[in-house]
């Protein structure tokens, strides 16, 4: 029985399996820069290129949990219907050049697989027709980080440009920093939608969060605030060392997101808010090319179509 938010049992909430989440990633390396923990992740290779299908078939697997609460699963299967397929629905007809919800979703699988933060509230559950995208961050969580409760609140970047994505995310993030008046409008949403996974808690630590949701009580004071982000973004050069047919090309890429890290890195410190105490969680991941990437999510998800734009 909880009496404080740090001794709430986050790790029973999760439902990503770390281990399998992770054999997909190359961890390249991370840096910490001006309170900004930065991770580099490369997709593992299918023979001579990054396994892009592969990854975005394992995505399929997770979304019915990432849609759905565990007992809304079990109705949905004495209902005699597919989980799965239900909740392929919610991704819908929408271009997926425009369409925020695989990053969300990804962001979902980097947060509970790694920071061990469950999500609370589901987003994706609040958009009622395949072109409404609910505002506010593309994640909450909670958890624990440095031995402290934290509130996560999550971004998600698909972008063409690595300076396009980063700067996207930090705008993103802006919103929330010395802002509190923001934070207190997107706890008031997350309230009236918190995932009912919850009710596996008992009754006191239920309490507890509910209270800690709102900015003025003590147990909200209780929390550091966490901002993660998910940036998936085009590095030119690795579709030209593919092209080039170089021996070992798996480690030569790793080998070359290794080299210009630090310049990355450096490019992030000096886009960070001028505001002290601040801590960010970024997940970096590299592409060829974004919009294939997205295109592909799409067919996937879609049984093999491809979105038919009207010119």
């Amino acid at each position: 029985m909880a009496k404080t938010i740090s001794e709430i049992d986050w790790l029973k909430l999760l439902k990503v399996d770390s281990k399998e989440f992770s054999s997909w990633f190359r961890l390249v390396d991370k840096k910490i820069v001006s309170g900004a923990k930065i991770n580099f992740y490369c997709l593992n290779f299918n023979k001579t290129k990054p396994d892009y299908e592969g990854f975005i078939r394992y995505l399929l697997t997770q979304v019915e949990s990432y849609v759905f609460e565990k007992f809304e699963i079990l109705e949905i299967l004495e209902d005699g219907e597919s989980p799965q397929e239900k909740a392929l629905s919610y991704f819908g007809n929408t271009d997926p050049l425009r369409d925020g919800r695989y990053g969300e979703l990804i962001l979902y699988l980097f947060v509970e697989a790694l920071l061990k933060a469950p999500l609370v509230v589901h987003k994706i559950g609040q958009t009622y027709n395949n072109n409404d995208q609910v505002k506010g961050s593309d994640g909450l969580f909670l958890g624990s980080r440095a031995g402290k409760s934290t509130l996560f609140l999550g971004e998600s970047k698909m972008r063409g440009s690595f300076s396009v994505c980063v700067s996207d995310a930090l705008d993103s993030i802006s919103r929330y920093i010395d802002n509190p008046d923001s934070i207190d409008r997107e706890l008031s949403v997350a309230k009236k939608h918190l995932s009912r996974d919850l009710n596996n808690l008992d009754k006191d630590s239920l309490d507890l969060i509910y209270r800690s949701l709102r900015t003025k009580q003590p147990e909200f004071k209780q929390y550091s605030i966490c901002y993660p982000a998910f940036l998936m973004y085009k590095e030119g050069k690795i579709e030209k060392m593919i092209d080039d047919n170089l021996p070992d090309i798996e480690n030569e890429i790793n080998k070359f997101l290794l080299k210009i890290k630090d310049r990355r890195a450096k490019y992030i410190g000096e886009a960070l808010p001028k505001t002290k105490n601040i801590t960010l969680e970024f997940f970096m991941m590299p592409v060829v090319c974004v919009n294939s990437f997205r295109e592909l999510c799409y067919k996937v998800f879609h049984n093999d179509k491809i979105f038919q734009r009207v010119n």
